[in-house]
């Protein structure tokens, strides 16, 4: 055979290996409005709202000062996405828009399954406006066996603070899992 001949083979070889060949580029599942809400809470000085369409408001105005340590009860407010996975999740991309998130109100974007165990957590901390994304690089540990449904949490969280008067609103447009 030809040198020529094959070296022709051998880069079709390779460029049929690479073509089956997982990549983290790869669009995998994407999910859009409506999102199911979440879960939510906060104390008598908050504010906590996530609706279906995306958005999540959460706030709080505490005026009390402490005299060794704050109450609890700042809020929060949560979407999910129900994930039927067929191989484990590598990568979970959040995308926002209309962002504008005070530097003690969390952005979070977290992988786990419906018995609450916890594949991966990330928190965006200090302002955050306008648009962008939050990627969560996955697994901390194991995600089980396959297929079985993972749940994608993403929202605002806010640190409790005393006194303190802070606020954020986002909405989130779209979630792909990969």
């Amino acid at each position: 055979m030809s040198r020529v001949v094959r070296l022709v083979m051998v880069a079709a070889c390779v460029a049929g290996l690479a073509a089956t060949l997982p990549t983290d580029a790869s669009p995998g599942k994407a999910y859009k409005a409506p999102f199911k809400v979440g879960p939510s809470g906060g104390d008598a000085f908050s504010y906590h709202s996530a609706s279906t369409d995306g958005t999540v408001t959460v706030a709080r105005v505490y005026p009390i000062p402490g005299a060794i340590n704050c109450t609890k009860g700042a809020p929060y407010a949560k979407l999910l996405v129900l994930h039927k996975a067929t191989r484990p999740v590598r990568r979970v991309v959040v995308t926002y828009d209309s962002a504008l998130v005070d530097p003690f109100t969390f952005v979070q974007v977290a992988l786990r399954d419906k018995a609450h165990h916890w594949y991966g957590l990330k928190t965006v901390r200090g302002m955050v406006n306008g648009s962008g994304t939050v990627t969560l690089k996955v697994p901390i540990r194991k995600q089980g066996r396959m297929p079985r449904t993972l749940v994608v949490e993403f929202g605002l969280q806010q640190s409790s603070a005393c006194p303190n008067a802070d606020e954020g609103t986002i909405h989130f447009s779209k979630v792909e899992v990969r």
